[in-house]
């Protein structure tokens, strides 16, 4: 699996959804010599259902894959983390563990790594070693790319590990029992073993202060992809920008610029939000023109 692209499913589930689909195939779609990987941490895949059924006919470059998570960890430098963290208490675990395991697959093959809700609009290939930003100020976590080997994801990697369970000093000054332990611990803020990780890192390695800082030079080859590439959305007009229903001449987003690489569609904060397949919302034209084979299978309301 070295050097490819990789989903990562974390839920459990042994399929994928249309929305989940949908960004597999536009990755595949718009890069025909990428590998695209879907890792399956639930132990199992079942290709029988529509959505993997139609991946694997159309793309001989998607390649499903399903792991037990105790052997994924092992002899990884997030061995001891999962085994002994009591991480799966966290409000958040679930997407901590979506975290760590992106770090960690590229830290052990290298490669591009996707959220499952970015659907890409053009090839991202002679893109190398970045982390996409979400605006001027915050870095993002849902695309990554980083050769073998390369330091900053073993930093990342190192970082979540030591630091996923942190306790503020005040800890240290006040008997415990004055103090609810759950609000100091990091397993309980939703980003910082994410992209407040990244950020961390990015500025001990680029020795920089801030995103503004982090430039090609000063961050020794690795890049800080302005927002643009990646997030066109701000995740505040998500709902509004994706699912409202338009004049048919304004289907086509105004922000897909020559700058957009992929899209990212805040599952989080629009999983519920139907998608209507005859509708002029700016969703159903994006998988129209960019997951054409799953977007031919989809239901109605998706």
């Amino acid at each position: 699996m070295h050097g490819g692209a990789f989903f990562i499913e974390t839920s459990g589930s042994a399929t994928l959804n249309f929305r989940q689909a949908c960004a597999v195939e536009s990755l595949a779609h718009h890069n025909p010599n990428l590998t695209v990987n879907v890792l399956f941490m639930g132990g199992r895949i079942n290709t029988s259902l529509v959505t993997l059924k139609m991946l694997k006919e159309k793309y001989d470059n998607i390649h499903l894959f399903s792991f037990n998570l105790d052997d994924y960890m092992a002899g990884t430098p997030l061995q001891y983390w999962y085994h002994c963290n009591g991480w799966r208490d966290g409000p958040f675990h679930v997407s901590h563990l979506s975290d760590g395991l992106r770090f960690l697959t590229l830290h052990k093959y290298g490669g591009y790594y996707f959220d499952l809700d970015v659907i890409s609009v053009r090839p991202v290939t002679d893109l190398r070693n970045f982390v996409a930003a979400e605006s001027d100020d915050y870095l993002g976590s849902g695309v990554l790319h980083a050769e073998f080997k390369n330091p900053v994801m073993e930093l990342a990697v190192k970082d979540f590990a030591a630091n996923y369970r942190q306790v503020e000093p005040i800890e240290i000054i006040f008997p415990p029992k004055y103090l609810n332990l759950n609000f100091w611990r990091r397993s309980d803020v939703w980003g910082h073993n994410g992209p407040a990780l990244l950020l961390r890192v990015l500025k001990s390695w680029c020795k920089a202060k801030d995103l503004l800082e982090m430039d090609y030079v000063s961050c020794h080859g690795f890049n800080v992809l302005h927002y643009s590439s990646f997030c066109p959305v701000d995740y505040s007009v998500a709902t509004k920008e994706f699912f409202i229903h338009r004049p048919a001449n304004q289907s086509r987003p105004f922000w897909l610029t020559d700058q957009v690489v992929g899209i990212h569609t805040w599952n989080k904060l629009t999983y519920n939000k139907p998608i209507y397949k005859n509708s002029t919302q700016r969703y159903t034209w994006l998988a129209r023109n960019h997951c054409p084979s799953i977007f031919s299978i989809a239901p109605e309301i998706f």
